[in-house]
């Protein structure tokens, strides 16, 4: 569907899994074009900034991503999966991991075992599986939603 913005964020991931970077980037433009229509209809549509600034970023352009990124956190702050996103290109293409990490912190705190299963197997953050900081991150929040787990009730 010409509307749909997700999709290609998801595959633009698959693609740079798979090394075809090319098609990553054709189809980084594609989402690009689909975020602006979106954004001409409604200027505040977070989720229309949130993929095209991981658009932008697959097209190189990380100053302008990263503008992109903050416009997003600025319409919809508390986004669990928009910060998750970001954490993925600043990662992936920008190879940001510092900066990754500090966008996945707050989020780590909070994160739902379903977008932590996501988070231990996304190619996305593979650079950042190694480090220190992203094991802690991980090691507590398996920490806190296993505590939460062995305390419900039944």
């Amino acid at each position: 569907m010409d509307s749909d913005i997700h999709s290609g964020t998801m595959l633009i991931s698959a693609y740079n899994a798979l090394g075809k970077v090319d098609d990553a980037r054709r189809i980084a433009q594609v989402t690009l074009a689909r975020a602006e229509r979106a954004l001409a209809q409604d200027p505040n549509d977070g989720a229309a900034v949130a993929f095209g600034a991981s658009a932008i970023a697959e097209l190189g352009d990380g100053e302008r991503a990263k503008a992109w990124m903050s416009r997003a956190m600025l319409i919809d702050p508390e986004n669990i999966k928009t910060r998750y996103n970001f954490a993925c290109f600043l990662t992936v293409p920008l190879g940001e991991t510092d900066a990754a990490l500090e966008v996945l912190e707050p989020l780590f705190a909070r994160i739902s075992n379903g977008l932590l299963n996501h988070a231990r197997v996304d190619p996305d953050l593979d650079l950042l599986r190694e480090n220190p900081r992203f094991k802690a991150m991980l090691a507590a929040a398996e920490g806190r939603l296993s505590a939460h787990r062995a305390s419900e009730p039944g």
